[in-house]
């Protein structure tokens, strides 16, 4: 179907893994309509088409699209919370998602503001400029780059507030029954775990590279052949290291995220290890290499029954009464949903 069954396919895989998310003995389950999500889809499809083709018109066509996309997007990113939310169930009894759409704006600020930085710089030094002149291309890239380490800079800089501000926007909405979620933790949090897989990420890549530069230095007499072998392995070696520290960075998040999450009479606690996720990941990674990717669902199901097993979740009083006294949240939330801005699942 060239892609156009990619919805359909997610709302199957959605089901199968809700079925088998069990908690307290009894399985979450999703009843999203997939024609509903293929809406989404035709609308990101859509979006992302024009914002492609406008860059072939002028870059200033790119960057009246690329606004026009940061007006849309946390509207359309509310829409899919509050999408999944309602569509998910545990004891007969619907999820919500109350946050606002005020608050959505707030939380994307960060993540667009380097962007802008980068296509309005594109826009003002390389419009007009023909690709064929290489010295006027040259001038301009040359006269564009302080504009892109400033970009660069500020993703950087940005990057762990708005991780921030996403999370606390995503838990801080969630509502099951009576219970309203919320998060207690703060930015700096999240910036002393991205400064630490930051710091692990450097010095993986500084031994790997020292390593590696000494070792073909010194093998250089040994034939091409045998430096091309040292050379792929050091390349295994630079993938493994990325993995190592994106695991690291993934438990750490999911921890953090998660055990500062908690409502009137529910508490989360997650204790994620490291070690297990990174050997985990490592493992994934060579069986999917060695079966040309066809190891790839097992590694999908394995990831997420470590990540889902170490969660836990503490309920003071009695469910069975929560879900008997507001039974009828489940037809609110779907009202609420349909009546939305958009209404529909855009694929997060």
């Amino acid at each position: 179907t060239l892609g156009l069954y990619l919805p359909f396919a997610k709302a199957r895989r959605l089901r199968y893994f809700y079925a088998n998310t069990v908690i307290d003995g009894q399985p979450l389950a999703f009843h999203g309509d997939p024609w509903r999500m293929f809406r989404g889809f035709l609308l990101m499809v859509l979006l992302f088409t024009a914002y492609g083709a406008s860059g072939h018109f002028n870059a200033w066509a790119a960057l009246a699209m690329f606004v026009l996309l940061a007006l849309l997007w946390p509207a359309l990113w509310r829409s899919s919370l509050r999408f999944r939310l309602g569509n998910t169930s545990w004891r007969g009894l619907r999820f919500g998602f109350e946050g606002t759409l005020t608050e959505a704006y707030k939380a994307m600020l960060p993540w667009f503001v380097p962007g802008f930085v980068f296509v309005a710089a594109n826009a003002w030094y390389l419009n007009g400029v023909d690709p064929e002149d290489a010295a006027a291309m040259d001038a301009a890239l040359k006269a564009q780059g302080p504009w892109l380490a400033l970009g660069f800079g500020l993703m950087l800089l940005l990057l762990p507030l708005g991780l921030s501000l996403v999370k606390r926007y995503q838990h801080n909405g969630y509502r099951y029954a009576q219970q309203q979620a919320q998060m207690d933790v703060g930015t700096g949090r999240y910036y002393v775990l991205s400064l630490k897989a930051a710091l692990l990420f450097v010095l993986a890549m500084a031994l790997i590279g020292f390593s590696s530069f000494l070792l073909v230095r010194g093998l250089e007499g040994l034939g091409k052949s045998f430096v091309i072998a040292v050379g792929m392995a050091f390349a295994l070696a630079y993938l493994a290291a990325l993995t190592g520290v994106g695991a690291y960075f993934s438990a750490g998040l999911q921890n953090l995220t998660w055990q500062a999450t908690h409502s009137q009479q529910l508490q989360f606690n997650s204790q994620l290890p490291t070690d297990a996720l990174t050997r985990l990941q490592l493992k994934n990674l060579l069986l999917t290499l060695l079966t040309l990717g066809l190891y790839r669902p097992f590694a999908v199901i394995n990831t997420m029954a470590l990540r889902l097993s170490a969660v836990r979740l503490d309920a003071l009083g009695a469910v069975e009464h929560w879900q008997a006294g507001r039974a009828a949240d489940a037809k609110e939330a779907s009202g609420e949903m349909s009546g939305d801005f958009f209404g529909f699942d855009i694929g997060l």
